[in-house]
């Protein structure tokens, strides 16, 4: 799939109670300055755990966030901007007007850490609480940003959602929080939207889907089904193993158990595990059929092999996972049919 590229949204900050500085002793110093003459601040610490050194010239941003308001352009009640920010933890002091808080108003803080080219590196995934006048430090912590699925194993989370496991990619940021999500699962990928929480970070389309976590839970809603509920995992689905060797396409079955993976290019190789592992196929150089609606060929004892993909929704009886593609495999006399998916789309 090929996603538009990553919005990296850089935010000008000043402030007029900051004395003309240069260099970086410019950007350590203005924060502290802006605090003294400020009745009202909030302080804090952004962190992120992956091992990546910035480049020189990165920039910290934190917004505090009117969660009422959210996806408005009334959401941002105050900024703060810390220039040549080398490495983490990061010390942060953010100035607001009182004023614009509410008696009962919800709040909350987004970090984003910018490349020197403003390209977005980390970003805070959910809006962390803050009760602004409690005068208590808050510790945010950001992950790394994906550029559009384009990504690297560290840049995804992964999840298992009931039967159904998923990663999860950030992309984009705006004013008020993180802009969407990509959800890669049983071997497609969906987009959701930013929606609107009181806590937490949810993702929501106008057709039922919705991704929603808090820390390390949450749940999962597609369209016209049941809510699963998610735990984080270290470990990715096979699926999006499989795009990552290079897999054109994917399908599998159940009773017997089995799957079959279809590399790229015109004569791709193929290989599949049947009747839960005990056959083994491998094909070199398989031959793509008619229409391109599958591929046929032989195994090097002789036996004949064709791979039959219909593009229609197709769902597994045992996981009740949904794809995009049915299949049927003919080996040496046996069908298995199953569903699948173009993992190259």
């Amino acid at each position: 799939m090929t996603l538009p590229r990553l919005l990296a949204i850089a935010i000008a900050f000043s402030l007029s109670a900051c004395q003309p500085q240069s260099g970086k002793e410019a950007a350590t110093t203005a924060t502290p300055q802006a605090a003294t003459r400020s009745t009202h601040a909030i302080t804090g610490t952004a962190i992120y755990l992956e091992r990546i050194q910035m480049p020189p010239g990165a920039s910290l941003q934190v917004r505090l966030i009117d969660n009422q308001l959210a996806d408005t352009p009334q959401a941002v009640l105050a900024q703060v901007k810390l220039d040549n920010a080398a490495g983490p933890p990061y010390a942060f002091t953010l100035p607001y007007d009182a004023a614009k808080l509410r008696p009962d108003g919800q709040y909350g803080l987004l970090a984003g850490l910018y490349g020197p080219d403003g390209k977005l590196w980390f970003v805070t995934d959910t809006r962390a609480p803050v009760v602004p006048t409690d005068n208590t430090p808050v510790d945010l912590r950001m992950v790394r940003v994906v550029d559009d699925g384009n990504a690297a194993a560290g840049d995804i989370r992964y999840w298992q959602c009931g039967e159904v496991r998923i990663g999860a990619a950030l992309n984009n940021m705006t004013d008020s929080g993180t802009d969407r999500v990509t959800l890669s699962l049983s071997g497609r990928r969906l987009q959701l939207p930013h929606a609107v929480a009181a806590s937490g970070a949810r993702y929501a389309d106008a057709a039922g889907n919705e991704f929603w976590t808090k820390g390390d839970s949450g749940t999962l809603t597609l369209a016209g089904e049941a809510k699963r509920d998610c735990k984080q995992t270290d470990t990715p689905s096979p699926w999006d193993e499989a795009r990552k060797r290079g897999v054109g396409f994917r399908a599998v079955g159940s009773e017997p158990g089995w799957y079959v993976e279809v590399g790229m290019g015109e004569a791709p190789a193929l290989h599949a595990q049947l009747d839960y592992g005990a056959r083994k196929i491998d094909i070199v150089r398989a031959q793509p059929l008619k229409g391109g609606s599958g591929f046929s060929g032989k195994t090097a004892n002789g036996t004949a092999i064709e791979l039959r993909i219909e593009r229609k929704p197709c769902s597994d009886a045992m996981s009740g996972e949904r794809f995009d593609a049915s299949a049927e495999l003919k080996a040496g006399g046996q069908s298995y049919r199953g569903c699948g998916a173009f993992l190259a789309d």
